[in-house]
């Protein structure tokens, strides 16, 4: 595999795209690695730190 855009991703970031979350009542985006207020967190529901809004994340 000679894609050096791959590499540069794979060795160096994109973390942040992975553990990110779109919010779909704003657009806003909810950072799953950073602290989040949570309704059930055995449901995956969560706060959106934007619009307040019940987040379903996967």
């Amino acid at each position: 595999m000679q894609d050096p855009d791959f590499w540069d991703f794979f060795l160096e970031g994109g973390d942040e795209l992975m553990n990110t979350e779109q919010c779909p009542h704003c657009g806003g985006v909810i950072y799953l690695d950073q602290p989040i207020e949570w309704i059930d967190q055995a449901k995956g529901i969560a706060k959106c730190p934007h619009c307040e809004k019940e987040v379903k994340l996967d």
